[in-house]
């Protein structure tokens, strides 16, 4: 047996007469191949944020670039989809088109108030609880347990049922339900980064505790916070919807996904767009809502 053969796989060169491999560790070194999977997904992320992006960029201008208003009757009642109206007309010859875009654009607003007022209220009770801890953190905790453990749902109509029905309304009564999740979040994310070195040595240096908290432990919880709202975009949308449908938002003829849809279920066999397509365009933004919150979360952890 030749000494060549002998030599370890990783060591032959030509010189030796072995075969030329590339040593392991270079390998190791060697950056990672994407693969077409990787490329798609990165694509698609891109596509889902930039989705996100541009209906927030658009819809405010929703009431310029609609064909119709929300109460216009332009053309005969049940109007099948056309050139003329894409999506048809609906029972009073209102343009479904142009009423699904208005609705959603209510509907995207409505949920970016509820999530930026619940993790506003969510911060400043996760952010006192957990700076001060003891007594203070112990009531905020309970009174935030006391609210998670109540069913979100029922607590938003009776909030509504007492405040009596509109969208402001339904509005405030989501809200209710949903600052206790950021509460806790954010309290939790304070916990742990108060212990952090740095932050001790903030304290040390002389820093005052409202200082060490705005400069040292917030930048570190927003991260967690800015996760936690974009993932929430489409759940808030549904909630919304799900409250209009039973006839708790604006009154007619606002448009509202919710009661588009409600109104539109007498007619399900005979004009199926009035009420699927409503419903469609909203599964479509949240479905895409969901994933550009994934692909927040994934680019943050990265």
């Amino acid at each position: 047996m030749s000494h060549e053969s002998v030599l370890p796989v990783e060591e032959r060169t030509p010189e030796r007469g072995g075969l030329a491999v590339v040593p392991a560790a270079r390998k190791a070194r060697r950056p990672r191949r994407t693969s077409w999977t990787d490329k798609v997904g990165s694509y698609f992320e891109r596509f889902c944020i930039g989705f996100v992006v541009l209906l927030t960029v658009i819809l405010p201008f929703a009431h310029w670039l609609v064909p119709a208003g929300e109460a216009e009757i332009v053309g005969a009642p049940f109007t099948s989809p056309g050139a003329g109206h894409l999506l048809g007309t609906d029972e009073q010859g209102r343009d479904v088109l142009s009423r699904v875009i208005l609705g959603l654009a209510t509907s995207w607003w409505g949920a970016l108030a509820v999530i930026i007022t619940g993790v506003l209220i969510g911060a400043v009770v996760g952010m006192i609880a957990g700076m001060l801890g003891g007594i203070v953190d112990t009531l905020l905790m309970r009174l935030t347990d006391a609210a998670l453990a109540l069913p979100g749902p029922l607590v938003a109509l009776l909030v509504v049922a007492a405040m009596g029905p509109s969208f402001r309304n339904v509005l405030i009564a989501v809200v209710v339900t949903w600052w206790p999740w950021y509460a806790r979040i954010v309290r939790g994310q304070v916990r742990a980064i108060r212990t952090l070195p740095h932050v001790e040595a903030a304290k040390v240096a002389g820093l005052s505790g409202s200082r060490v908290a705005v400069r040292h432990i917030f930048p570190g919880v927003l991260g967690s916070i800015v996760v936690v709202a974009s993932m929430d975009i489409g759940s808030v949308l549904l909630v919304l919807a799900g409250l209009s449908f039973l006839g708790l938002g604006a009154a007619p003829p606002a448009a509202e996904i919710g009661s588009m849809s409600a109104g539109g279920m007498t007619y399900l066999f005979s004009a199926p767009w009035i009420a699927l397509a409503p419903a469609f365009a909203l599964f479509v933004v949240a479905l895409i809502t969901n994933f550009a919150g994934d692909a927040v979360r994934e680019r943050v952890a990265r």
